[in-house]
């Protein structure tokens, strides 16, 4: 079993119903999103006076006391106006709120979506796609995962590997062995197993423990889910490339 089938499965034996906070201005598509998720035993706080057109620091202001910090929360966002959700979102990741982020478009840009992957966001889904994957997308970024297209997510992570050249991995608080430090240096340069064991001297097979161990610990699916997180860590991307050859300090809890 892994972290988040996990964590998942204790919720629902502890009949916890978790919290998603619902960002929408439009009736209908309130009405809509507002039903999915409770069909996915969501408890649903929907912000209706929520204006993102207005700004992003007024938005804010309505949600912050529901928001608990201490335990990161679920934010659907309906995306569809992109420049006010992109504010919103800029804002929200300055004031490094513990907050998970899904938002729903009208269809996944790349450019857009690339732009709000690198403001910290976990979940992408199309209004299309919402009625059949809205419930699963929300469990799956609710617990610390990603729901982003895997053809969409590896494209993002090869347009921006070029920024992170000659970095070396995250400073963690996760625990993790210095062989397994070795395996992330080289699993962010986008290397492949078998690239691994020839830089490491060591089998492939040893490889793919070891990567196996360090998603697990990191509360992830795939590699590139790793990369993203790393990089959604670092909220100043400009200057990691004049950071060459030196450790970027990004705790990640």
């Amino acid at each position: 079993m892994n972290h988040l089938e996990g964590t998942r499965n204790r919720n629902h034996r502890r009949g916890y119903k978790p919290k998603v906070f619902l960002f929408c201005r439009h009736p209908l598509a309130q009405e809509q999103f507002t039903r999915l998720l409770k069909h996915g035993e969501f408890d649903v706080a929907l912000q209706r006076d929520l204006q993102l057109a207005d700004g992003a620091a007024s938005a804010l202001d309505s949600a912050v006391d529901a928001v608990d910090n201490e335990a990161p929360s679920l934010w659907v966002i309906d995306g569809n106006e992109s420049t006010a959700a992109l504010e919103f979102l800029h804002t929200l990741q300055t004031q490094r709120r513990a907050v998970h982020l899904l938002v729903l478009l009208p269809a996944l840009d790349e450019l857009l979506t690339s732009r709000l992957l690198r403001l910290g966001v976990k979940g992408l889904l199309t209004y299309q796609q919402a009625p059949r994957e809205l419930c699963r997308a929300a469990a799956q970024v609710a617990a610390g995962g990603y729901w982003v297209p895997r053809e969409l997510l590896s494209r993002f992570v090869e347009s921006v590997l070029p920024e992170l050249q000659g970095c070396k991995s995250i400073e963690t608080d996760v625990e993790i062995s210095r062989r397994e430090r070795e395996v992330l240096d080289l699993l962010l340069a986008n290397l492949c197993n078998k690239e691994i064991a020839g830089k490491l001297f060591v089998s492939e097979r040893t490889i793919k423990f070891h990567v196996s161990n360090l998603l697990a610990k990191f509360g992830v699916l795939r590699r590139t889910d790793l990369i993203v997180l790393w990089m959604q860590r670092n909220a100043a991307f400009s200057w990691l490339a004049q950071e060459n050859g030196r450790t970027i300090p990004a705790p990640i809890n």
